[in-house]
């Protein structure tokens, strides 16, 4: 199953960044991501999170005062190693499934939402195969039911996925024809290739690698992830391209000339850094002029402290949407929109690169 629509320009808003939903310019995007309802262990029940709970009732009233026509779909589950873990527990349970879907549905026609989502991030047992699979079939199914009993439109129904149909670390493969049948697109989290935190902690990386090394294909490269799915017979436009709005940092080793990818380093920060605090960083610590990379379609900065700066510009972002678009992609989505600037400069980047404003040069 795919979407029937036109070019599909997402974004994902968490509850957990510190903007307000009613900020969100909703005029960039065609789908907007609520992220992120909670699951209870004990029944599987779905519920917005007690902070920010009003935030979610209103979300589709709120963003479509900007852009009427934006559809939202609540994004349920979310990152970290706790969410997962319910996850897993929830979707190997026939009663548990149940529960979810039913509270699923109900959250979405009670608050406007145009469709739901399931972010895994990511299963994480080879038992898990057969329970997705199930648990897909058994959600479309009770959508298909819902669609038919209260003639609405249909529910759309999304997944934030691996960017490899097979994760290697846990011996975990994706349903596959499941996927195909019943899910209108998969987000393909093709992220964090290169972070202070992996194994590649010695030495800097292009982060999102569009490309990169020959050693690090099968791991470490978004074209050769949407590659293999496309492989597994996963339609195009059924794969959205995700679009990182954030980087990291290391401190270059002394003794290298090499200021590029691949020199030598040692974490500096670990944890994530928005787009938005790495325009901050840059303009007050005298870093060089951003240099983007064409093959890795990747960006970087240091100063001459050897703080070394990698992530995604509005140049790699827009050449990112531009081989989505080529590659017949289903679109693109955002991850996350907290994490842009004031002026909304990556979200723009992508709209602009398959949009152009008039009298851009195409």
């Amino acid at each position: 199953m795919a979407s029937s629509g036109g070019l599909v320009k997402a974004g994902y808003w968490s509850s957990r960044s510190s903007l307000p939903v009613a900020a969100i310019e909703s005029t960039l995007f065609t789908h907007l991501y609520a992220g992120f309802a909670e699951v209870r262990p004990a029944d599987g029940g779905v519920t917005f999170p007690k902070d920010y709970k009003v935030q979610f009732q209103k979300f589709t009233e709120t963003v479509q005062r900007g852009s009427p026509n934006v559809k939202t779909l609540l994004s349920i589950g979310g990152e970290g190693p706790s969410p997962a873990k319910i996850l897993s527990l929830v979707v190997g349970d026939q009663n548990k499934r149940a529960k979810f879907i039913q509270d699923s549905i109900a959250l979405a026609r009670n608050y406007d939402f145009h469709g739901l989502d399931l972010c895994w991030l990511y299963p994480s047992s080879s038992d898990d195969d057969a329970d997705l699979d199930s648990f897909l079939n058994e959600w479309r199914a009770a959508i298909d039911e819902d669609h038919n009993n209260t003639r609405k439109d249909r529910l759309l129904l999304t997944a934030a996925v691996f960017h490899h149909p097979v994760i290697r670390r846990s011996n975990f493969n994706y349903p596959i024809q499941a996927i195909k049948d019943n899910l209108d697109w998969i987000n393909v989290l093709a992220i964090d290739f290169y972070t202070p935190a992996s194994n590649s902690s010695g030495e800097t990386g292009p982060v999102h690698a569009w490309r990169t090394r020959s050693e690090d294909l099968q791991d470490r490269c978004g074209e050769k992830g949407i590659q293999n799915w496309i492989n597994n017979r996963v339609a195009t436009n059924q794969l959205l391209l995700a679009l990182p709005f954030y980087g990291y940092e290391w401190i270059l080793g002394q003794n290298s000339n090499n200021r590029g990818f691949f020199a030598p380093a040692h974490p500096g920060n670990k944890l994530p850094l928005s787009y938005k605090t790495i325009q901050e960083t840059l303009a007050r610590g005298n870093y060089t002029i951003p240099v983007t990379d064409g093959i890795y379609v990747a960006t970087y900065s240091h100063n001459d402290k050897r703080s070394w700066i990698g992530y995604d510009d509005e140049r790699s972002i827009s050449e990112k949407v531009k081989k989505a678009v080529k590659a017949n992609l289903g679109g693109y989505f955002a991850w996350n929109v907290g994490f842009d600037d004031d002026n909304w400069t990556l979200s723009r980047a992508a709209k602009n690169a398959c949009d152009p404003p008039a009298g851009a040069n195409q």
